[in-house]
């Protein structure tokens, strides 16, 4: 499940297929029903000029754009369009860090609890009204409503926050008590109170708003053809950052990736918004037309360990099983190259990253296992006390997550270890997790916040019903995890993350493999796209401001 704001670890599990994002029940279901009369509300688009300074960037996109709201998006293309129409509070830089963008300044005060932001000057909406602090406040109570038909998990985060709005230009969040993550909820888009004030939170979803957006982006509507599946934007020139050099962007739904590679290659599209990893290799069809980047996304897969299964009970057995991983070997021979060898839970790109990992070295892992009695027996798998050194590792039945598995099982198969792999359906594979039922499991996250805050995925509170699915219980990393998030001091809270990043290496509860990439295609026409770290994958328009399309 995704959230338009970023909530991480509370709301985005991607123990499912490599790039997929499942969205709540609830939103999907609202979202099929604002397309019940899209007919009334659109346009027939014109057709592109090409005499027009920068040009207008066509983007293809599988799937139908069906919610243009930050606060309901539920598709890669909603998502993608929101980013560019709407504005939040702050938004986050290629290192994860939290900076400015409505709001011009902020300050924290009572220990962590209160935040006070003040509002840029002279940002207006698309419509030419002017937006303020009444704007923030609207957006924040629709999401604290009962009746809001978002992600609950966002829902569930601001019902405890406080807002105040002492004047036009000032918000005040006050929180029951210091969470130095709350800056990565700030993201979320800021919605008109004067377009929307008469509409209710449960009626919100069916709004024709949904499909006629008026925000504060770079990117101001203009239509959209029924026709076509294909949504125009044009270049909001009061905008309050960087003016963009396009004069518009459009974005136009094709039924499978095959058909908008093509539409790519024969130059009816400028780029494709997404290519996910079956494809990669049909991209190379691509040739001299485009471009494929393929940055890093926020996320990470790893092997996770059940602890409460006996053969991972000795920190040795773990340790000998990262000795034994060569993750640049997982990267090149199962994911064909398709992503970032890594250790840490916490991302490369992080001001607070620290990572240390363990070398590959199979001989020290093999007098490891012999030092903890572990001896090889019968068929090269090693022994103990009448129990062997075997385990099922599960995954789920993608095609390059199968092929990382047998790369692991082989690597451990060297040291006398058996891993046995079992490929299970997506929703099993999570159901699994969810219930601790598996010894070792092929697994991951996508999506995760900005912020590098670990506590729910790694504090032994979550252990057996959280996020914590390898049942791990440490004094010292949970008291580095609490530290981390209770101090807003980036320098304290930089320390605490080094703890705890050291105390994950030494102790390897479970084995952190790689950092997953993002791939999109973009002409070769187009300048200015990069393959900086994402901490999502809209923000590849991060730049936007930059890109022109040459001649």
């Amino acid at each position: 499940m995704r959230s338009p704001g970023r909530v991480g670890w509370l709301a985005i599990f991607c123990a499912l297929a490599i790039g997929a994002a499942i969205v709540g029940g609830v939103v999907v279901a609202f979202a099929r029903g604002a397309l019940g009369a899209p007919a009334a509300i659109t346009s027939r688009l014109g057709t592109p000029t090409s005499n027009v300074p920068d040009g207008v960037y066509r983007e293809a996109t599988i799937g139908t754009p069906t919610m243009l709201n930050p606060l309901l998006a539920a598709t890669r293309a909603d998502r993608d369009l929101s980013a560019l129409l709407f504005s939040g509070l702050t938004r986050t830089d290629a290192s994860g860090k939290v900076v400015p963008d409505l709001a011009a300044s902020w300050k924290v005060e009572e220990d962590g609890r209160r935040y006070t932001f003040t509002l840029r000057e002279g940002v207006t909406w698309h419509d030419g009204q002017p937006f303020g602090a009444r704007d923030v406040l609207f957006t924040i109570r629709l999401m604290q409503d009962a009746a809001f038909p978002g992600d609950p998990a966002l829902a569930d985060f601001w019902r405890t926050v406080a807002v105040e709005t002492p004047d036009k230009r000032t918000v005040i969040c006050t929180l029951p008590r210091s969470y130095a993550p709350f800056l990565a909820y700030t993201g979320v888009g800021i919605l008109p109170a004067g377009k929307l004030a008469a509409v209710k939170a449960g009626d919100l979803a069916n709004d024709p708003f949904n499909l006629r957006p008026i925000g504060t982006g770079a990117f101001a509507f203009e239509a959209l053809d029924a026709a076509k599946v294909e949504v125009a934007l044009r270049r909001y020139d009061r905008f309050y950052g960087a003016k963009p050099r396009l004069q518009g962007v459009r974005f136009r739904a094709y039924a499978s990736t095959a058909a908008a590679l093509q539409a790519v290659a024969q130059g009816e599209a400028d780029g494709l918004g997404y290519i996910p990893p079956s494809a990669l290799g049909a991209a190379g069809a691509l040739g001299g037309t485009a471009d494929v980047y393929g940055p890093s996304v926020a996320g990470y897969t790893a092997l996770f360990l059940n602890l409460n299964s006996p053969q991972f009970a000795a920190r040795e057995v773990r340790q000998a099983l990262a000795l034994a991983t060569n993750r640049d070997e997982v990267v090149r021979e199962g994911l064909k190259g398709w992503g970032t060898a890594g250790a840490s839970p916490i991302l490369p790109n992080s001001w607070a990253y620290a990572g240390q990992a363990w070398p590959t070295d199979p001989e020290r892992a093999r007098g490891l296992l012999d030092g903890a009695g572990w001896r090889v027996g019968a068929g090269g798998v090693r022994e103990k006390g009448g129990q062997q050194l075997a385990f099922t590792l599960l995954t789920d039945n993608d095609p390059l997550r199968v092929a990382v598995a047998e790369t692991l099982a082989r690597q451990f198969a060297a040291i006398g270890v058996r891993a046995t792999v079992a490929a299970k359906s997506p929703e099993e594979l999570a159901q699994l997790l969810a219930t601790r039922r598996y010894e070792a499991a092929l697994s991951g996250w996508e999506g995760l916040a900005a912020d590098p805050d670990a506590y729910q995925g790694w504090h032994s509170s979550q252990a057996e019903t959280g996020y914590n699915f390898a049942n791990w219980a440490n004094p010292e990393a949970d008291r580095a995890l609490e530290d981390g998030r209770l101090t807003t001091d980036e320098a304290k809270r930089r320390v605490a993350y080094a703890d705890f990043q050291k105390i994950f290496a030494v102790e390897v509860p479970s084995l952190i493999l790689y950092y997953p990439q993002y791939h999109y295609a973009a002409s070769k026409r187009l300048t200015g796209p990069n393959a900086d770290p994402l901490n999502e994958p809209s923000d590849r328009f991060r730049n936007i401001a930059e890109w022109a399309l040459k001649p």
